[in-house]
């Protein structure tokens, strides 16, 4: 059974408004994962800038501490 012309183009309309709305649901996921993105940096360049400053607090790395008196 052939289609009409009519059914054709309910067709491809009813496709074009499922890939608009899957591009749109893409876009929103996009967007979010991006906010998500910008958060985990600040944060990260926050631990990074504590971690410098107790890498700095004066603690000696162990090949630099005399050994214990019981050595």
């Amino acid at each position: 059974m052939a289609k009409s012309d009519q059914e054709i183009i309910d067709d491809l309309q009813m496709r074009i408004a499922f890939l608009e709305q899957s591009q749109d649901d893409m876009n929103d996921i996009l967007t979010a994962q991006q906010a998500q993105m910008t958060i985990m940096e600040r944060a990260l360049r926050h631990l990074n800038s504590r971690l410098d400053e107790v890498g700095n607090s004066g603690v000696k790395h162990s090949h630099e501490e005399t050994p214990p008196p019981h050595y």
